[in-house]
């Protein structure tokens, strides 16, 4: 009843949020002043979320390490990454197959100038960053700053030769800058969170306490976002008036409705026939349980555009609903939410073919098969957050050599493109986490049975034990008081 309530608040939220947003938009003039006052609650908002998110997947990651055993933590990590980038490369797939044959940028020249002589750059930027991510400098860090290399245009100087003889075009030549940027770098604390706790699984009873310490943090910060998203529908509905009165042009949305309707097609066939088909073949039951039973989760994605802000409710629902281990859940959904878009893999490859289309350039199958691979090593690496898809699509279109600068007109219509991702990327975590739930089965019933008293028990172990027994003085005393009871007793 409760989980009712709540998607219903949420769904008239969003509601309330469009008719005030179009009713304020040509009904009533804002002051700019005026519409700084009406950001602070959505930025409220997401600014509490996303601070309690990042620890949350630390500790999640963490604790879902730690409560499993050095040989199962492998097993499900090798599961982990098979399923994310099988799931990966069938959104890939699926979105060059409709936007190569739908062709919706195809006639629709909505920029006038030409794109000839674009350079072709490769990919190996999008893969430094990726691996200088995965070895930050500090752990600390990692929690507000990753590396980006940005790919910018400056004067060649005729006093030296080119950077790159190349990518030099007129006067201009392409410059790879790197520096740090704000934003949790959660390849980086994912990678060594994993680490850290099978380094501490090493160490064995010795660290009992950090493991309870690990456990209790997880639990408290699941509290907290319980208490926060009970302020969701406020937050939402302003967010949703924001971004009615931030469209500035209409007509480029209708424009782009041709695309829209693809990258619609796309998430659809993803989440109602690829992901089910996927989840049926494997353990033949009912795909669609599992849609049932996590509406809740990837509704409020779908509302806050977020997959790294709703993992509380996603945890919640696998763990309740579904009875996925709770282990389990601890250790994988942390890991799905930041790594594994499907959602977001359909959305940049039919956004970036689209740019393609849109300016004349025909791709042969090299430039296809390199739009491809770079957007499924992107969507690895890209935040949970909301609007980030334009940003994303430019570094594809950077990395591939196509025209970037109009993927600024993606700005228009991914406040509403961005949500339906999400939820996408969230029915994939979901089916993820219950899939290898299944596979990984009697393995975690196992590890929940207690142990057995006839078992052998290791030397360690006895040490361990033998330093709760009482001292060598308390021992004789005792021993002394028995025996002396022992001979006055009769026989």
């Amino acid at each position: 009843m409760e989980e009712g309530i709540f998607q219903v608040i949420c769904l008239l939220s969003v509601a309330l949020g469009l008719g005030t947003g179009f009713l304020l938009r040509f009904m009533i003039f804002l002051r700019e002043d005026q519409l700084n006052w009406l950001r602070i609650p959505g930025d409220m908002l997401l600014n509490v979320l996303q601070m309690f998110a990042v620890p949350l997947i630390v500790t999640s990651v963490l604790a879902g390490v730690t409560g499993l055993n050095t040989k199962m933590s492998r097993k499900t990590a090798l599961f982990t990454g098979t399923y994310i980038c099988g799931t990966t490369l069938l959104a890939v797939i699926l979105g060059l197959f409709l936007v190569l044959t739908i062709r919706p940028g195809a006639g629709e020249h909505l920029t006038q100038e030409s794109s000839k002589g674009i350079p072709t750059f490769s990919i190996h930027v999008i893969l430094m960053d990726l691996l200088r991510n995965m070895f930050p400098e500090s752990f600390i860090q990692a929690f507000y700053e990753q590396y980006k290399t940005e790919i910018i245009r400056v004067k060649r100087e005729d006093s030296g030769p080119p950077l790159h003889p190349a990518v030099v075009q007129n006067d201009t030549e392409m410059k790879l800058v790197g520096s740090y940027v704000d934003g949790p770098n959660m390849l980086g604390l994912i990678v060594w969170s994993f680490t850290f706790g099978i380094l501490i699984n090493r160490v064995g009873q010795v660290a009992t306490s950090t493991v309870k310490a690990i456990q209790s943090l997880n639990d408290a910060i699941k509290i907290i976002f319980n208490w926060i998203l009970w302020y969701l529908p406020i937050g939402v509905l302003f967010l949703i008036v924001e971004n009615v009165l931030d469209v500035q042009d209409w007509g480029a949305v209708i424009k782009l409705a041709k695309l829209s309707a693809v990258i619609a097609l796309g998430l659809a066939i993803q989440s109602l026939l690829i992901l089910p088909m996927v989840y049926f073949t494997l353990v033949r039951k009912n795909p669609f349980v599992i849609l049932r039973s996590t509406s809740k989760a990837w509704m409020t994605a779908i509302i806050i555009a977020s997959s790294t802000a709703s993992l509380p409710v996603i945890l919640q629902c696998c763990e309740e609903n579904l009875m996925v281990n709770g282990k389990l859940c601890r250790l994988m959904l942390p890991i799905l939410t930041s790594l594994n878009m499907n959602g977001t893999a359909v959305y940049e490859v039919i956004a970036s073919v689209f740019i393609a289309q849109m300016n004349d350039i025909t791709l042969d199958a090299g430039q296809i098969i390199a739009i491809g691979l770079t957007s499924s090593i992107v969507t690895f690496g890209a935040a949970g957050i909301p609007a980030s898809g334009a940003v994303t699509t430019i570094l594809i279109l950077t990395a591939v050599g196509l025209p970037a600068r109009d993927a600024a007109m993606l700005v228009v219509v991914e406040w509403v493109l961005d949500h339906v991702r999400t939820g996408v990327n969230v029915i994939g975590d979901c089916y993820g986490v219950v899939l290898i739930n299944f596979l990984c089965h009697d393995e975690l019933k196992d590890l929940d049975k207690p142990p057995s008293i006839d078992r052998v028990r290791p030397t360690s172990e006895l040490e361990l034990d033998l330093t709760c027994l009482e001292t060598d003085q308390q021992l004789s005393t005792s021993r002394s008081s028995s025996a002396s009871s022992g001979s006055i007793s009769p026989k």
